[in-house]
């Protein structure tokens, strides 16, 4: 009985063990694709239908990785928030922001322009508010799990080693953003980089969600919203006396 029960208990972990492999690629390889048929074919990857499929592949390897079991949750960063998590959050936001400021500024001194970039933060302003909401908790939540969670939590079990998951992940993201243009990929790169860290030092899925989805609410409502209020102040009659 003891080497059958030996060769079930292999053959288990053998199992879990492609399974875990089979949701690395599509962790990494997923939003990908969805991005490159996006382009190709056309279609709208802001629409509802476009971000609900980031929603699906998100739980694909949010299933995959509960079927290993609890450590594997564990592995993805599902634990609780504690203050550390919240100070290194924090500390994420901050570098992010600047870094992705001094990065604009340098491009900006340079005198590199991207018309896509452009276009496509038109397009995005251009929406409802409802809808830019549901883009950026969807960015948050799905990328997240998927390039951070994931392709680093478990893929660093999976391919052997953190730094080859840490840099796979870095690299798939930032491909997987090109359309934002050629101009905003550096500061893409340095959020991305930020965001990996931040997850390898707390372990934490939901410190990464959270300053994820701060760095992209700021970007995505505050700026225009506060850009409209500064046009309809500057739209006002200048009050006599």
């Amino acid at each position: 009985r003891a080497p059958l029960n030996s060769s079930v208990s292999l053959h288990k972990g053998s199992f879990v063990a492609t399974m875990l492999s089979i949701g690395l690629v599509v962790s990494l390889g997923g939003p990908l694709l969805f991005v490159l048929a996006t382009k190709r074919f056309s279609l709208n990857s802001l629409s509802v239908p476009g971000r609900l499929v980031l929603w699906v592949l998100a739980a694909a390897t949010f299933v995959i990785a509960a079927y290993g079991g609890g450590v594997w949750l564990a592995r993805i960063g599902v634990k609780p928030f504690g203050w550390v998590d919240l100070a290194s959050t924090i500390v994420a936001i901050i570098a992010m922001l600047v870094g992705a400021i001094a990065l604009q500024i340098l491009v900006a001194k340079l005198g590199f322009k991207d018309k896509g970039d452009l276009k496509l933060q038109q397009k995005i302003y251009s929406l409802s508010v409802q809808r830019r909401f549901f883009i950026v908790i969807t960015a948050a939540v799905t990328e997240e799990v998927l390039y951070r969670g994931y392709a680093i939590g478990i893929g660093q079990e999976v391919l052997g080693n953190l730094t080859i998951a840490f840099v796979l992940s870095l690299l798939v993201f930032v491909v997987a953003h090109f359309t934002h243009g050629a101009k905003a990929l550096a500061g893409i790169l340095w959020i991305s980089f930020v965001m990996s860290l931040l997850f390898v030092v707390t372990g934490n899925l939901f410190a990464c969600i959270l300053a994820h989805f701060v760095v992209d609410a700021l970007g995505t409502l505050f700026v225009p919203w506060a850009a409209s209020r500064k046009r309809a102040r500057a739209a006002l009659p200048v009050s006599e006396g």
